[in-house]
């Protein structure tokens, strides 16, 4: 109870809500989290983290859903905290908007699934590079993970380290 009640004040900082809407949400995160295999007050800690930039409060929970089972379903991934910046990235990069988060996930498993690479590692890869391709003309997110799928997996062959190709990529772009 004290981790809920934590985690509903860090949210109620970040947005502006009714009693009856918080209540709602609390409702719901009980639910969705007992589904989606979580915790209330992880639920509503990564739904805070989505309302901190500026999402509503009922965009917020579906982001956190995704970035809850995207933590769930990726190898690699120690956090909901690093599940959220990658979606948060790719999301920005690409323009995805809010509603449409979980094919960022169904992306990053499609790449992980057709390369010697896993979801968290692309995830990773692009949290350090997807702005500056972005910026460079990449614009279509699958036909991007696809080219980056190669890229990474062939680099991450030579150097053994996502983190060097990532920052190699967002310098060189």
């Amino acid at each position: 109870v004290k981790e809920i009640d934590l985690a509903m004040t860090e949210l109620k900082k970040v947005t502006d809500e009714t009693d009856a809407s918080y209540k709602q949400f609390l409702k719901d995160a009980g639910n969705t989290s007992a589904v989606i295999g979580s915790t209330i007050s992880d639920f509503t800690e990564a739904s805070a983290t989505f309302a901190r930039l500026g999402y509503s409060l009922e965009d917020s929970s579906s982001m956190a859903e995704t970035a809850i089972i995207y933590k769930n379903v990726a190898d690699g991934l120690d956090s909901v905290e690093e599940s959220s910046e990658s979606i948060i990235s790719t999301m920005m990069a690409f323009g995805i908007e809010a509603n449409d988060t979980m094919s960022i996930i169904d992306r990053f498993n499609a790449v992980g699934n057709n390369f010697a690479i896993t979801s968290a590692g692309i995830g990773e890869a692009l949290q350090r590079s997807a702005s500056a391709l972005y910026s460079a003309g990449n614009i279509t997110c699958m036909g991007y993970l696809r080219a980056m799928g190669n890229l990474y997996v062939g680099a991450s062959d030579d150097t053994q380290n996502l983190f060097i190709y990532g920052n190699l990529t967002a310098t060189g772009s």
